[in-house]
């Protein structure tokens, strides 16, 4: 479910920014209507939290749900409910929540990089105190040392701090590897911050005084960390837990810091944290759906329960709490899930449940929207969920589902592409919704929609591109931080079968799709699905690829831009694509480019998106992130409906626009 290097809500909207030459661009030519419809996508979504005195100093769950703005909750572990809901101004949401001893809590958000601090007591409201770093985006974890200073790990520069929360001095500790970007997970024993990595793992030891730093060696059986991550570090006791694996799933690996060196590897345990110690020495993770005690002094695993359904098993804040009640003697421990439940377990009775929260849902980011031919307007959300939208009304049903980063409705079928894995999904609207991966309907149901191919053997994780093939299903996709090569993925829709092409372009993504007489045409961006490794090529291309001769042509069509984000057949038979400022026709059998319409200046802008009703002579362009262009095929000509902040357009097949305001629909008309 972790997007981990996401395209969150601001850079998604950060190709909005034009550079100089802006005023290049015309004004609106005519006025349009434009109507808000609301927030389709709404759910729970909590991504960071820890166990820690509440606003009257009884032990609470702290959690932040994702929203705009993002919001930190305080739940009582004892009887599942809000005990305190505030807001955190100017920032979407957080992986990272700790607290000190006195109940102190600081929040590190994501996109914003901000660090926040609410100090204890009923009244208190959280503070921003600002990026500790200016130039990092992300504050992926956070952890405290018996000092009570604060350190974190940081996007985009790989960077590690020390926040002193009696001087507010902010100490820097570098870069921790020459191109390092993403430290994301951190812990701190004794005098050591230790630092987890990604895309290569590395857990990295850092001296909290002299800054000396020294790399431990990797668990056995991992090999030499290429292509994974250390999603998660925790440190108790004398032992290092390091997890390396996506919040998903992945291995847990025990470190035993005075004799130096690792002690156990258990496999199939999810994140995001392990719990402190129990009364023996035990600790608690999520490990194959259970919640499992771990006993570090002889490697006794034991599933206890309670069990924990779908594909994100995983916590967002693990501890312990006395809730008060004979049926929950001493201590038991606790903890949330990210669509909202409490979970826990008494280790003196052995009782274990799971209960849902009164935390509520907020607005989604839409990342993906797409008018069918059907009437359906479909939009799918970032971190979570899918609805489909009644385009008169606004009104939405809607599905709690993963990421999605594309949706096509093709004949009576509507696919789905998933994130992580490029994970592709065939939903039938007809049937009743039932995913045995995030929402599960009555048992006997059948699964609805069903996963079709799952592309995390070939290091691929977004499926931005789909078009309909005739007998097939063509998809790109974008790869993870392992590698540039995107695949080019045809599935027969008949028989499911799916053969998967890598690499298709050397070193670059495929982010746009089209077919035309046998012949699927692709354009690509010189950008993988996270922003590592750094590009190696030097501008996107266009190509053409047929079931029988595989590749049959590549070429440049528009010199020095990043990518093609997009791909559109007239009713003539003729391609248009978009990129960056540029809008070009492509004649597929001369395999030309044979016009041009500069839009709006270049800018090095890799967003944009082409849309046509069901039989016209029209299409529409939004470019950058903000300019909605209609163009008039057969004069060639462009005139600018609007100027206004959105990532996505989808056009109905009656000539209805319908734009993604961050999460809101609008339509414009």
């Amino acid at each position: 479910m972790e997007d981990t290097a996401m395209l969150t809500r601001r850079s998604l909207l950060a190709a909005a920014i034009l550079a100089p030459g802006a005023a290049l661009i015309p004004t609106p030519a005519r006025a349009v209507s434009v109507t808000p419809l609301g927030s389709p996508l709404q759910d729970v979504t909590l991504v960071g939290g820890a166990m820690a005195p509440g606003p009257h100093g009884k032990k609470v769950l702290w959690s932040v749900a994702t929203g705009e703005p993002a919001k930190l909750n305080a739940v009582d572990p004892a009887t599942a409910k809000t005990v305190l809901t505030q807001p955190l101004t100017g920032s979407p949401g957080a992986y990272a929540v700790v607290a000190t001893r006195d109940g102190t809590l600081y929040v590190g958000t994501y996109d914003t990089g901000s660090l926040y601090r609410r100090k204890p007591g009923p009244d208190s409201t959280p503070e921003n105190l600002g990026r500790p770093l200016p130039s990092e985006h992300y504050i992926w974890r956070l952890a405290i040392d018996d000092e009570d200073r604060l350190y974190g790990g940081t996007y985009p520069g790989g960077r590690v701090f020390r926040y002193d929360h009696r001087t507010g001095r902010v100490r820097d500790y570098g870069q921790l590897l020459p191109g390092l970007q993403y430290v994301r997970s951190i812990a701190v024993w004794g005098s050591y911050i230790y630092a987890g990595t990604l895309p290569d793992a590395h857990v990295i030891a850092i001296h909290k005084d002299t800054g000396a730093k020294r790399e431990l060696p990797l668990p056995e059986g991992l090999g030499d960390g290429t292509g994974q991550l250390v999603n998660d570090l925790n440190a108790y006791a004398g032992k290092l837990y390091a997890r390396f694996g996506t919040a998903i799933n992945g291995k847990l690996g025990v470190y035993d810091i005075s004799a130096g060196k690792w002690i156990d590897l258990i496999d199939g345990v999810a994140g995001l944290d392990v719990s402190s110690p129990g009364r023996r020495g035990e600790v608690y993770f999520t490990r194959n759906n259970r919640l499992t005690r771990y006993q570090p002094r002889t490697g006794k695993l034991t599933a206890v329960g309670p069990d924990i359904m779908g594909r994100v098993a995983n916590n967002r804040g693990i501890g312990w709490a006395d809730l008060g009640t004979r049926d929950w003697p001493g201590e038991t421990v606790t903890g949330l899930l990210w669509r909202g439940a409490l979970f826990r377990h008494n280790p003196i009775t052995g009782r274990g449940e799971l209960v849902q929260t009164d935390v509520p849902g907020d607005p989604v980011l839409i990342l993906t929207l797409h008018a069918g031919q059907s009437g359906t307007v479909y939009a799918g959300g970032f971190l979570s969920g899918f609805a489909e939208i009644d385009p008169g009304t606004g009104q939405a049903d809607y599905h709690s589902f993963g990421q999605i980063e594309s949706i096509r409705e093709i004949g009576g079928a509507v696919w789905i592409g998933g994130y992580p894995d490029s994970r592709l999904y065939r939903y039938d609207p007809s049937l009743p919704w039932s995913s045995p991966e995030y929402a599960p309907g009555p048992p006997g149901t059948a699964d609805n929609p069903v996963k079709i191919t799952d592309l995390k053997a070939q290091h691929q994780v977004r499926i931005r591109a789909m078009t309909d093939a005739g007998t097939d299903l063509a998809y790109g996709t974008m790869p993870d931080g392992t590698t540039l090569n995107g695949a080019l993925v045809i599935v027969d829709k008949t028989t499911l079968a799916a053969a998967v092409h890598l690499p298709v372009v050397a070193d670059q993504s495929i982010v746009s799709l089209a077919y035309q007489d046998g012949t699927i045409v692709g354009g690509t961006s010189i950008h993988g699905g996270y922003s590592t490794p750094t590009p190696t090529q030097p501008e996107a291309r266009l190509f053409g690829w047929t079931i029988s001769a595989g590749k049959t042509f590549e070429m440049t069509p528009v010199p020095g831009a990043p990518a093609i984000p997009a791909l559109l057949q007239d009713s003539t038979g003729l391609l248009w694509g978009l990129a960056d400022g540029q809008l070009f026709a492509f004649d597929v059998a001369s395999r030309q480019v044979v016009h041009r319409l500069q839009l709006a200046p270049d800018t090095g802008s890799t967003a944009g998106e082409l849309a046509r009703p069901a039989a016209d002579g029209r299409i529409y362009a939004l470019v950058q992130r903000h300019l909605l262009f209609e163009i008039d095929l057969a004069g060639r000509t462009s005139k600018l409906l609007l100027d206004r902040p959105a990532q996505n357009l989808a056009v109905h097949p009656d000539g209805r626009i319908f734009l993604a305001e961050d999460t809101v629909l609008t339509r414009v008309e």
